[in-house]
């Protein structure tokens, strides 16, 4: 069996090199994945691979994305996202541009930036006249800018448990994160979204059309209120929605050809074979000791570990989970946190899932958009680049 963090290089090396020869999206990922699970599990790569596949966490991923897709389809075609992007539209283009993935961001659905792609696509290329690149990174990027303090963000909970703190304590150590992505990423729309042919006439705005945010609502109240899981919470939220929008047999197969996508559910199912190769090779603890053999400090340890972890598993639970518990004796817990620890410790996390090549909602988003890598990360590693560095000023005030 090969090293962790040497296996990792590979198949990071693998995944941009299929991508470089412009193959499919959903095949490089899966490549990908299996090749890191063939280096770091030999044998054993065929269990993990089964329990990656057929777990409850897989089954029900798979039922939220479908569910959260055919949601959107049923929301689109019975004008529901429409009524709304107009809304949103009539506040003024640049508005609606930012604030339609943000209002998606507040819900977390896997996956989700691409029922904001879904809402903004005529908007960003035909209105805006957006190169599908920038759009990519517009949609993507303000998404998560408020995942550094939304309360129900499955990362701070998950962290207030492991810290044994509230969970008002973790959003008092990392506020300063989500102003630096805010701050990032409006310092690069502005000045590039002017240079766009904008193709626009605001409407007259009606308040009225606030009504179409019932499905939200719906989801809410399914979800945060009577606490059901959120793959649940989409399914049925579909199914009401469905029944609203009345569609023909045509409409409901076209909805659910869309919600099945073979590709989208390939790329869902190699991830979380990625996440089960990762748990089962102990590679966050490999991750772990290749640093402090090397005597890092502390604070660049935080840093590190948590971005390589984030960047190799693209999930914000995934690398709290995995890491803070390591880390703890450092971070610190209960009333002897250490805000400091606990702000570098989620920003390198944060940043590694934001600039994770395998993040679920910037490979859908790009397949949806047609977009490129190489065109997105011209925008996502300078925003990623500023957010590190606010980040870090902001904290010292």
């Amino acid at each position: 069996m090969v090293d962790p963090v040497l296996s990792f290089a590979i198949s990071i090396a693998l995944l941009m090199g299929l991508l470089m020869i412009k193959q499919e999206i959903h095949v490089a990922v899966l490549a990908s994945a299996i090749l890191f699970g063939v280096l770091t599990l030999g044998i054993s790569f065929f269990e993990s691979t089964f329990k990656g596949i057929f777990s409850m966490g897989t089954l029900s991923l798979l039922v939220a994305f479908s569910s959260a897709f055919f949601l959107s389809y049923m929301m689109k075609i019975s004008g529901i996202l429409d009524r709304i992007t107009n809304f949103a539209i009539s506040l003024g283009p640049k508005f609606a541009s930012i604030f339609i993935p943000i209002l998606i961001g507040l819900i977390p659905v896997p996956g989700g930036a691409l029922v904001s792609a879904m809402m903004m696509k005529e908007h960003y290329m035909e209105r805006q006249r957006l190169d599908s690149n920038f759009a990519t990174f517009v949609n993507y990027w303000f998404r998560h800018v408020v995942m550094p303090i939304w309360p129900i963000a499955q990362w701070i909970i998950m962290a207030s448990v492991i810290l044994n703190t509230s969970i008002v304590r973790i959003i008092k150590a990392t506020y300063p994160a989500a102003i630096a992505s805010w701050i990032a990423g409006l310092l690069l729309f502005f000045p590039r979204i002017s240079k766009f042919n904008s193709s626009f006439e605001r409407d007259k705005v009606s308040y009225r059309a606030l009504v179409n945010f019932w499905p939200f609502l719906i989801l809410v109240i399914l979800t945060f209120v009577i606490g059901f899981p959120i793959y649940l919470s989409l399914l049925i939220s579909a199914l009401i929605v469905t029944v609203h929008a009345r569609p023909s047999k045509r409409e409901v197969k076209e909805g659910l050809k869309f919600a099945l996508s073979f590709k989208i559910l390939t790329v869902v199912i190699a991830v979380n074979m990625f996440i089960r190769y990762v748990y089962d090779s102990n590679a966050a603890l490999a991750l772990y000791n290749f640093m402090v053999s090397r005597s890092i400090p502390a604070l660049p340890l935080c840093f590190l570990i948590n971005f390589m972890v984030g960047i190799s598993t693209a999930g914000e639970y995934v690398f709290t989970g995995m890491t803070f518990p390591l880390l703890s004796e450092i971070i610190g817990t209960s009333s002897n946190i250490k805000d400091i620890f606990l702000l570098v410790s989620y920003t390198g996390g944060y940043l590694g899932v934001m600039l994770s090549p395998v993040h679920l909602c910037l490979v859908l988003t790009l397949e949806y958009y047609k977009a490129r890598y190489s065109g997105v990360y011209k925008y996502l590693v300078p925003a990623v680049a500023i957010s590190l560095i606010l980040t870090i000023l902001i904290s010292l005030l």
